[in-house]
């Protein structure tokens, strides 16, 4: 249990919708200004539900810079980019050709941002063009 545990605890990567959200908040314990939440944009109900989810983080007290979704995607880099969160999880290598981020998207002083690539830039990692233009041939 958190009250017996003074580091921070990571959780919420098998959360995907607002009622469940709500009930981490609300009965497992997580402390603001310390713990993380790691719900994943790409597996919720899409974007508009993880939306919600961090309203229902912010209107019981927790800051979304305390949002780092789970995942390791790009996706989630953007999501993170967009919504003013504090990070999001990369596992590069990992998950291929879709988890990590393309060689364009430069790791600088331990921070990383997404390319100015059109929609998520998928296409520019390395693999996924090749994948995309297999699979609608």
């Amino acid at each position: 249990m958190t009250n017996t545990y003074d580091g921070p605890v990571a959780t919420g990567e098998n959360l995907f919708s607002v009622p469940v959200v709500t009930n981490l908040v609300r009965c497992g314990g997580m402390r603001p200004g310390r713990d993380v939440f790691q719900m994943d944009p790409g597996l919720s109900y899409g974007l508009g539900e993880y939306a919600r989810m961090l309203d229902v983080l912010e209107s019981h007290g927790f800051d979304r810079r305390f949002a780092f979704p789970h995942g390791g995607h790009l996706l989630n880099l953007h999501a993170a980019a967009g919504l003013g969160l504090g990070g999001c999880e990369s596992y590069p290598g990992v998950f291929a050709p879709f988890g990590g981020y393309p060689d364009a998207c430069a790791l600088s002083g331990g921070r990383i941002a997404p390319t100015d690539a059109p929609g998520f830039g998928l296409e520019r990692q390395a693999g996924v063009a090749e994948l995309i233009a297999d699979l609608t041939a």
